[in-house]
């Protein structure tokens, strides 16, 4: 028990040194967004996976009416069992209106890659994703749905390979899109040099 106070110490301590935004739960949706979304991110830097630690670091940085409203959750259900994930969602579902969820989710069904890369994407996606999580409720319906909405050739080359994991169907489709640039790139120089001696004929 020593040993886990001790580490979570620890990692409070590193936290912190990051300086995280505090949220003190102003009724504005995007602001919620963003400091969701920026405490994520450092979990994810710091490399802390244990969803009560990234729950118990996060809720630090909860102030004045998002404290509260923090406190009446912790006596109405059982947060230990709470994922990272259903912490998002209860935080979302408090500070983001309905009507702009809808939207999002909306927005989620109807998302292409379009002339985004590969990572402009998935960032996208992943932002969209946590509104609908009854599209994506697990990690491999977010694979099954990350796939086929990707760019027609990356897509091909990913679905061959019938991956389990949203992480590997990601990194596949980051390889894949390299190599099709790859191969784009090499077709355009070919071409150029054959357009340059059609244009200087050596005869």
């Amino acid at each position: 028990r020593n040993n886990r106070q001790y580490e979570r110490t620890r990692l409070f301590f590193e936290f912190r040194k990051q300086r995280p935004l505090k949220f003190t739960g102003v009724p504005d949706p995007k602001v919620a967004e963003n400091w969701l979304r920026q405490i994520e991110k450092m979990l994810d830097t710091m490399g802390i996976t244990e969803a009560a630690d990234r729950i118990a670091l996060a809720v630090f940085e909860l102030d004045d009416e998002a404290d509260l409203w923090w406190e009446l959750i912790k006596n109405t259900r059982d947060v230990a069992s709470l994922s990272w994930n259903q912490f998002g969602e209860l935080f979302l579902n408090k500070y983001f209106p309905n009507t702009v969820r809808r939207e999002r989710v909306k927005e989620f069904q109807n998302l292409e890659q379009g002339n985004m890369t590969v990572t402009q994407y998935a960032a996208k996606f992943e932002e969209l994703a946590r509104y609908a999580t009854r599209y994506v409720a697990n990690d491999e319906e977010k694979a099954r749905m990350l796939e086929w909405v990707l760019d027609l050739t990356i897509r091909g080359r990913v679905l061959l390979q019938r991956l389990p994991s949203y992480a590997e169907v990601l990194e596949t489709a980051l390889e894949s899109e390299r190599e099709v640039n790859d191969a784009r790139k090499a077709w355009n120089k070919r071409k150029g040099s054959q357009a340059s001696i059609c244009r200087h004929p050596i005869f």
